[in-house]
């Protein structure tokens, strides 16, 4: 590896591995890093999955990328697949003179380990979500300690990886960035409708079904209200159809609406009122960083990683939603009728706090300097 560096001059080469290249919370995360990579000292190179929309973002940036197709570690029946990979990296690595290679999504992180491992370079694995639903226990058990470096979004994400990993002191939390609004929020006293948003793939981990059920009174209340779900619908049809049967049944097609996936959620934030969120597993919250820099406060589930972003009763609010039988959920988009002045300090208080706490340009060099003190003490070895 020292002699690797020894050969050739100019910005270190660093190799992202990514699965989906869909829009979403990891691709938007990596777009801005890679946005904001200081060209001078590193020199990215990125392998996915698949083409999409951070494929079309990274041919905007002249960020070179070349399609792998990684496979899931979750059963041995994919062992072959996984181990063809992993000697397709590993010659990438070695082709492309790679002095750092950064699992950006950690299923992706085993075979991108194990090229790293086999050509003698740092690994950094980041971690975005949970464990349990992704990865088996003996996958997780053998491969994710031995990383010279693992990314958690999360104080809680850190704290659920060092109860299981050889070197928990390997385990830096640097969160995930979102990109400011640069309009000076507006709000809207005076109007009579309310605009309530929620933003992430339609499905049960993300519980817009509950949200919907828990928000039937309020709606039902007044019929100006608006209920808008806004996300990819056709990973779970069956789950999509069933809220739209709910909707017919209860005559609210006019007010709860699915627009699918969007890339003008800045314009749809600033439109609304609030933004309410709930998630099973949650890492952080991109959308609702999103909303508190677009000035709108929170409704979030009380899911670990949603409170770490949120501080109840300053930017919005914290509930149960899994036990809503004083009908929390209703009773606090109710205030928005009855006490719209304090929402609206809560959505400049998340403003200020998202400003201060969630740049792009604070995650991108944090990162950075990850890649720096590894190539550092990998020279000194």
């Amino acid at each position: 590896m020292n002699s690797l560096r020894q050969r050739r001059s100019g910005p270190h080469r660093v190799l992202i591995t990514q699965k989906s290249s869909s829009l979403g919370g990891s691709q938007k995360s990596l777009f801005h890093h890679l946005e904001l990579l200081d060209r001078k000292r590193f020199e990215p190179y990125v392998l996915v999955a698949r083409t999409g929309w951070l494929t079309e973002e990274m041919d905007r940036l002249q960020v070179p990328w070349s399609l792998m197709k990684f496979s899931r570690w979750t059963h041995l029946l994919s062992l072959p697949r996984n181990l063809l990979v992993v000697q397709q990296i590993k010659r990438y690595v070695k082709t492309h003179g790679i002095e750092i290679v950064h699992a950006n999504e950690h299923w992706v992180g085993p075979p991108s380990y194990l090229a790293a491992r086999m050509c003698h370079v740092p690994s950094i694995c980041h971690f975005r979500t949970g464990l349990n639903d992704l990865t088996p226990a003996r996958v997780r058990a053998y491969f994710y300690g031995r990383f010279d470096r693992v990314i958690a979004v999360a104080e809680v994400l850190r704290e659920s990886l060092a109860s299981q990993l050889k070197h928990p002191e390997r385990v830096v939390v640097i969160r995930s960035g979102v990109e400011p609004f640069p309009e000076t929020p507006r709000y809207y006293p005076q109007r009579q409708s309310r605009v309530v948003l929620n933003v992430g793939m339609i499905s049960e981990v993300k519980g817009q079904a509950i949200i919907l059920d828990r928000a039937l009174p309020w709606l039902k209340a007044n019929a100006k209200h608006f209920l808008v779900f806004v996300g990819p619908t056709q990973h779970n049809p069956t789950y999509v159809e069933k809220m739209r049967n709910v909707v017919a049944a209860q005559k609210l097609q006019r007010q709860v609406l699915f627009l699918g996936s969007r890339e003008d959620v800045p314009r749809l934030l600033r439109a609304s009122d609030l933004l309410v969120a709930y998630s099973k597993v949650e890492g952080i919250p991109r959308a609702v960083m999103e909303a508190m820099f677009a000035g709108r406060p929170v409704i979030v589930s009380n899911t670990p990683g949603m409170s770490e972003v949120v501080v109840d009763g300053q930017v919005g609010q914290i509930l149960n939603f899994d036990n809503d039988a004083t009908g929390g959920l209703s009773q606090s988009l109710s205030e928005l009728d009855i006490n719209y002045p304090r929402c609206e300090t809560m959505g400049r208080q998340g403003r200020e706090l998202a400003l201060a706490r969630y740049s792009i340009q604070a995650m991108s060099d944090a990162i950075q300097k990850v890649y720096t003190d590894l190539l550092e003490s990998t020279s000194s070895d």
